[in-house]
């Protein structure tokens, strides 16, 4: 499909794509909309390396994180090293970057390679961090302000608004506007909106029923469990650890339930704010229940019978995961119950595809002796889900980001066929225009 780049000076507004354009990971991009603005600086993590969106080398306004995972805020402080502008995000958001912000540095030194940023450069960022709550107006510059909403997606993920003069610019970031174990849903009374910039990670397929899907996953759990083999839970730190746990809550399985890895430290920051969690009682009482792992003696308790271990990382990139996995690699009775997105040459992906994965201190891949099997616990809308928002929403133009090229050429015909909007996915490294002077 060819994209028709107009003459910048025919149009009002720009987006410059700097990442997640036609792919998953590293979103990143300068939105001109009465002044430049970056919205999210992610990082894309891979089998063998880290991906990073391209340098952003013009200045701008402002920086503006729509929720806390670092292919959406992991980039942040390497920006904050040549620049000196103000970065807006909700409070959860800033208290989650900051742990994962921290992490991916043990994430780089661990894969031998050098962090973009250290510890100290973190704190530095601290110093422009603005934080703004759900639903409160704040102005940027002249005839320019900021609003979030929730997004649904995590913790204090948030649609963004932007209002210049009489016209309105909408970036989704990440979201979900079916309601979830944790989270009502999106909140997508958001006024009137002239240009919807949205993910489109999921655009040409529908998502598993929530219900039935929950109802799968904790039946093949307790039958693992049951057999005499361990359910290993690879899960995302920020909202799958703790929605799993919840979960198995509510099922009152009849097994010992642990919690290993970062998703501890992320749990306690979701009590923290309790008032935006669905069942904030819930969540407490199931995370009050379960075994939280501490260090070596933590984890082969763990491993002495029997069990579920929910831990990170969820692709099985790194985390207590891939020590976990390692002792049932060829044990038929145990399994892997993937819960999440598994990104391209991610040790998750290749699993899935291939029934291979990494011999312990080796990048060989082997066969796995163990089963395997991926639930659909997205916290991305289906497609079906996105046309209910833009039909609402019902822009003048729609701009795609955050999925892969071939299925945003589906969802813009979908978009096209079912709503008749003017849609455009968002090329790398270069400027579309949009709006009239």
């Amino acid at each position: 499909m060819k994209i028709r780049i107009v003459d910048f000076m025919d149009k009002k507004y720009s987006i410059t794509g700097h990442g997640a354009c036609k792919e998953v990971g590293r979103s990143a991009f300068v939105v001109d909309f009465g002044e430049k603005f970056l919205m999210d600086y992610g990082i894309k993590l891979n089998i063998d390396a880290i991906e990073y969106p391209t340098e952003i080398t013009e200045p701008v306004k402002a920086a503006i994180i729509s929720h806390a995972h670092l292919d959406h805020s992991g980039l942040l402080p390497y920006f904050y090293k040549k620049s000196e502008c103000l970065s807006f995000m909700t409070q959860p958001t800033l208290e989650l970057a900051d742990l994962l912000w921290k992490d991916s540095i043990k994430i780089a030194e661990f894969e031998g390679l050098a962090p973009k940023y250290d510890k100290g450069e973190i704190e530095q960022t601290h110093r422009y961090n603005f934080v703004v709550p759900y639903e409160k107006k704040l102005s940027l510059a002249h005839n320019i302000s900021l609003e979030f909403f929730d997004a649904g997606h995590i913790l204090g993920s948030a649609l963004t608004k932007l209002t210049h003069e009489e016209n309105t610019f909408l970036y989704t970031g990440d979201y979900k506007v079916n309601e979830t174990q944790l989270h009502t849903g999106a909140n997508l009374d958001v006024g009137k909106i002239d240009y919807v910039m949205t993910e489109a990670t999921y655009g040409d397929r529908e998502q598993a029923d929530r219900k039935l899907e929950e109802k799968a996953f904790c039946e093949s759990v307790q039958s693992t469990v049951e057999r005499g083999g361990w359910a290993i839970v690879p899960v995302l730190a920020i909202g799958r650890s703790q929605e799993i746990i919840d979960i198995l809550s509510k099922y009152n399985l009849d097994a010992p339930i642990y919690l290993d890895g970062m998703g501890k430290k992320v749990s306690e920051i979701y009590m923290q704010h309790a008032d935006l969690i669905k069942d904030s009682h819930g969540l407490k009482k199931a995370l009050n229940s379960v075994n939280w792992v501490e260090g070596k003696q933590g984890r082969a308790k763990a491993m002495k019978q029997p069990s579920i271990i929910v831990t990170t990382s969820g692709m099985m990139k790194g985390g207590p995961v891939i020590g976990y996995v390692q002792k049932i690699i060829n044990d038929p009775r145990s399994k892997i119950h993937l819960t999440s997105y598994q990104a391209e040459g991610t040790p998750g992906r290749t699993l899935l595809q291939e029934g291979k994965l990494p011999r312990e201190k080796s990048e060989e891949l082997v066969k796995v002796g163990c089963r395997y099997e991926k639930f659909d616990f997205s916290a991305h809308p289906s497609q079906s889900e996105m046309i209910r928002a833009l039909k609402k929403w019902s822009p003048k133009e729609i701009f795609l980001v955050h999925g892969d090229g071939k299925v945003m050429d589906i969802f813009s015909t979908k978009i096209k066929e079912e709503l008749g909007i003017k849609t455009t996915p968002i090329p790398a490294g270069k400027k579309i225009t949009f709006g009239e002077k």
